[in-house]
């Protein structure tokens, strides 16, 4: 090593911080940081003193009860868009959409949604010869909820693409109809 650099390494560092202050990052004087203080705590009551609640509020919306199921609260159960009712419903905008279950050891399947009133024997599905249960309904372009029933028990379309949680806690297929 250099004699440079051995004397560089022998200096004693600082031991306490009265020997060497720290330097200041931002050096303002205590008057002025006071004043810019004040300023700034005397506009900001006058900002939140100048805000104030409409004259005419809403009231306070009641939470749902603790044991309303989360379904019923839940902003995608609802459906935004109100389907027709299947006797409102023109021939030239409707459009025929067939719903197809594979169980071959039901005895008896139906069809059920929001375009038939969730009727459970409003739209009786016919057995095919493979097992597989089929019906076709005319719908109007729109959003629905739907379920099949097959024996008594509500099941939702195992081959929907979407699904919404119903008021009982349970899923429903949501099919879309498109012109």
């Amino acid at each position: 090593m250099s004699k440079k650099s051995a004397r560089r390494a022998g200096k004693p560092l600082a031991a306490d911080a009265s020997t060497n202050p720290p330097a200041a990052v931002n050096p303002v004087d205590k008057p002025a940081q006071n004043s810019q203080w004040v300023s700034l705590s005397k506009s900001l009551t006058a900002e939140t003193q100048a805000v104030k609640p409409p004259a005419e509020a809403t009231p306070a919306k009641e939470p749902p009860h603790l044991l309303t199921p989360l379904a019923a609260v839940w902003p995608a159960a609802t459906l935004p868009e109100a389907p027709k009712s299947p006797e409102k419903i023109s021939v030239a905008e409707s459009v025929k959409v067939t719903f197809v279950l594979f169980e071959p050891g039901a005895k008896q399947v139906s069809l059920c949604g929001d375009f038939n009133g969730w009727a459970s024997h409003a739209a009786p599905m016919k057995r095919q010869g493979d097992g597989h249960w089929e019906t076709t309904v005319a719908l109007a372009p729109g959003r629905y909820a739907y379920k099949f029933v097959v024996d008594g028990h509500w099941i939702p379309d195992p081959l929907a693409h979407k699904y919404v949680w119903n008021q009982y806690g349970t899923l429903n297929s949501v099919l879309q109809v498109r012109p």
